[in-house]
């Protein structure tokens, strides 16, 4: 969908051509003009409704500042730039919106993308122009995530560009085009307000994404500049996609007739906000669940029918004939003979490596109530109920039996250093029920196995998809900020924490953000050696560890938390 979006966008598409793609793709006809009239008024030089507008007069800097305020943002992640001084100057006398600092560009993307995903709303960013390379890890993280970002630095002078003069170079957008859904150079003053609206829009319309706009800095401080803004209203326009009819049926079909579903669950669950539709289609039929790699807990991790992760040890169900994929983007192998059904938001992902018994289209809520009203026509509610309760029993048995083992065990675990499980379950014990965990561990077993994640429960945000280190600490600063009545909890591995990420305590600090920064220190890039160490390689038989031992120096982090003003503690043992 984001190429259709840009392709309407940019006028190289006509509405004709989007609406027979879409239909194409898998969207309904419904679908497909619901998302014409979401992106419509965002085509350039469209005409929009005077209603949802206003004409400013000001320097480029406050046509920026009067747009970002009608996009309801409350917050401009930013770092240190020249560049950004005009942004500056038109704040003096606009307090609606507060700069957030952070010492440099990397940690400004993951503070945003933290917001982004913490919020629901988007996270704005801006630094200097020639931070781009610094800030484009985390950009990568944002783009694996699909996750909504707008982030803007300035740009060459208009009479200077392309000259390969003072901080330029000839093409700064082909860099981050991996990694980034749309970017853009403005080269009109008058149009900034319209590149800043169309980011957001492109950044918002599912699968999300981050968005890129560079301003050349006389175009900020030129004067007296007349423009269009566009009223928050004219960002609020509502789009239906509801999957294809035919292909629920399919689907429905094949999950009633199955002697053994599982559903595999991804991170547009939560995007969607599909988690309580999917527990109900779950329920309805008993179906197990398994988690896929995300930066949400996308089915509630104290639910019977969640089994834990899918992998090769997974022992629950012992066999299955049907998978359902709801919302994963990475591929997944299954036994040969499996039916595949696969439902997502991104149609370019659907099939794309496995062959399909059905593939949805469409937001995974609706797709969730769809399959469970199709389902439901298919058998009297008995039988259904009957079902239902079998598998969940089954499943109960399991889920109950392993988790209070693990529990037991964990809480059982004693020694110096102090046994990870043992940290976890404590910390689940103590935190609050509602806490909100900003995990950039290994794996995601180690949180989803023993925290309680759900909507009336903590929250879990991290690790990113891209897995690119740097990111959980500035992200930490973006969930405070975006849940401030609710305790964050940011868990990081020492390895991970090295990757330029004291930076970002300077930011706890600076705006006394209440976050606890636990970090995991077993000396090691622990997976990486195991990983490098159990290989059967030459340097795992001659137990050579040459990357990944992290003891010496043996980093004392509590004194990088006091070089920032904030206490910190070392636990040495489990008493």
């Amino acid at each position: 969908m984001r190429d259709l979006v840009k392709g309407v966008v940019t006028r190289k598409r006509t509405r004709r051509a989007f609406l027979t793609e879409m239909v194409a793709a898998g969207y309904t006809l419904t679908a497909a003009r619901s998302a014409l009239a979401s992106v419509s008024p965002f085509v350039e030089g469209a005409q929009a409704a005077p209603a949802l507008t206003r004409k400013v007069t000001g320097t480029g800097g406050e046509l920026l500042a009067e747009q970002l305020i009608e996009t309801g943002a409350k917050y401009m992640f930013v770092s240190n730039g020249s560049g950004l001084g005009a942004l500056c100057d038109a704040l003096v006398s606009r307090p609606q919106i507060q700069l957030i600092q952070a010492p440099h560009e990397g940690q400004v993307v993951a503070i945003a993308d933290g917001y982004a995903k913490a919020s629901g709303k988007i996270g704005f960013g801006m630094y200097s122009r020639i931070g781009l390379p610094h800030s484009s890890s985390n950009m990568y993280n944002s783009m694996k995530d699909r996750t909504a970002v707008v982030l803007l630095s300035d740009h060459a002078d208009t009479d200077r560009e392309g000259t390969d003069a003072h901080e330029d170079i000839d093409d700064w957008l082909e860099p981050v085009q991996q990694f980034t859904k749309w970017r853009w150079v403005a080269h009109q003053a008058e149009r900034i307000p319209e590149w800043v609206r169309q980011a957001c829009k492109v950044a918002t319309v599912m699968p999300n994404g981050p968005a890129y706009v560079r301003i050349p800095r006389d175009l900020m401080y030129r004067e007296n500049v007349t423009a269009t803004i566009f009223k928050g209203e004219a960002f609020r326009i509502p789009m239906e996609l509801r999957p294809d009819p035919a292909a629920i049926e399919l689907a429905a079909r094949a999950l009633f007739e199955s002697s053994s579903p599982l559903l595999y669950v991804g991170p547009e669950v939560s995007q969607s906000d599909g988690r309580a539709d999917l527990v109900i289609l779950a329920e309805l039929l008993g179906i197990p669940v398994v988690q896929h790699r995300s930066f949400f807990a996308d089915f509630p991790t104290s639910h019977p029918l969640h089994v834990g992760e899918y992998g090769d040890n997974m022992r629950f169900p012992a066999t299955f004939d049907c998978l359902v994929n709801f919302g994963a983007r990475a591929p997944v192998r299954v036994p040969a003979g499996t039916s595949i059904i696969h439902a997502s938001v991104d149609p370019m992902t659907i099939g794309r490596d496995s062959p399909l018994r059905a593939g949805l289209v469409g937001d995974l809520g609706q797709v969730a109530r769809d399959l469970t009203a199709a389902i439901k026509s298919l058998a009297p509610a008995a039988q259904l109920r009957e079902r239902g309760a079998t598998r969940l029993a089954e499943a109960k048995a399991y889920t109950s039996r392993v988790r209070q083992s693990r529990l037991a065990l964990a809480r059982r675990a004693t020694g110096s250093p102090v046994p990870w499980q043992r940290v976890i379950v404590e910390l689940n014990d103590q935190l609050d029920k509602d806490a909100v965990i900003v995990e950039e561990l290994g794996t995601e077993g180690k949180v989803l196995n023993f925290f309680d994640f759900a909507d009336d429960a903590k929250m879990k945000i991290g690790r990113t998809e891209g897995r690119a280190l740097g990111w959980g600490t500035g992200a930490a600063a973006g969930v405070q900020l975006a849940l401030p009545r609710r305790q964050v909890v940011s868990l990081q591995g020492d390895g991970g924490f090295l990757f330029g990420q004291t930076d970002s305590l300077w930011t706890h600090s600076r705006y006394d953000l209440p976050i606890l920064t636990v970090i995991f220190n077993n000396r090691s890039y622990e997976e990486v050696r195991w990983n490098i160490m159990g290989s059967g390689g030459a340097s795992g038989k001659a137990g050579r560890d040459y990357i990944s031992y992290l003891g010496s120096p043996d980093v004392d982090f509590t004194k990088l938390a006091g070089a920032f003003n904030i206490d910190g503690a070392v636990v040495k043992n489990s008493d």
